[in-house]
């Protein structure tokens, strides 16, 4: 069984040193098991907003450490190759917008659907180009053919930039809740203290 790179203290099990990964040790190279969560693997919070250079930052140090740390042990090597492709892959899946919104439509607990709700719109739309881009092919005419990527690529970033407004609201909700869930759980417990101050004291 492949044991967990943690701590409770966020340490290496094995040798004691600090991790910003729970996938591998930088310092010895040991390699635990690869988190499913492409965020925790990098150390990262769970946000539709990905610091790109913290990313690449953490993603050169992940690489650097099975490089020369773990390819040196030969114990390891078995899973290496595994080791460094799960890492890959969760590097594309931060880095590509539609993947991360994937995952996280997910991980809130939505599921993906095919087409939007908006179905007799976005039929209509998709209607409208392909013809465009159907004759555009048969005329053989390029410049038009250019306009319709054009026209796809502002679609494909108008909708790439829906998704992240709609996951930040939900961020920021989330946190506002959360945060109002910590206040009324400390004010729980403090009134919890008193009274079982005052049962303690009327029980004298």
């Amino acid at each position: 069984m492949v044991e967990t790179g943690f701590s409770a203290s966020g340490e290496c099990v094995g040798c004691g040193a600090p991790q910003v990964s729970p996938a591998v040790c930088e310092a010895c190279g040991e390699i635990f098991e690869i988190p499913q969560d492409p965020f925790a693997l990098f150390g990262l919070v769970r946000s539709w907003s990905v610091d790109s250079s913290a990313l690449e930052e953490r993603y050169s140090a992940l690489s650097r450490a099975f490089r020369e740390k773990s390819a040196a042990r030969g114990e390891l090597r078995d899973r290496l190759s595994e080791a460094t492709a799960a890492v890959d892959a969760a590097r594309r899946r931060l880095s590509d917008p539609v993947e991360r919104a994937q995952y996280l439509l997910i991980s809130y607990g939505g599921v993906e659907r095919e087409k939007p709700l908006r179905k007799r719109e976005f039929q209509s739309e998709v209607m409208e180009f392909e013809q465009t881009a159907a004759k555009a092919r048969q005329e053989g005419d390029s410049a038009r053919l250019a306009g319709v990527v054009l026209e796809a690529e502002e679609k494909l970033g108008s909708a790439i930039m829906a998704a992240g407004q709609s996951f930040t609201r939900l961020e920021r909700s989330l946190v506002e809740e959360v945060s109002g869930a910590a206040d009324a759980l400390a004010e729980a417990r403090f009134w919890r203290r008193k009274v079982d101050e005052m049962r303690e004291f009327l029980g004298r």
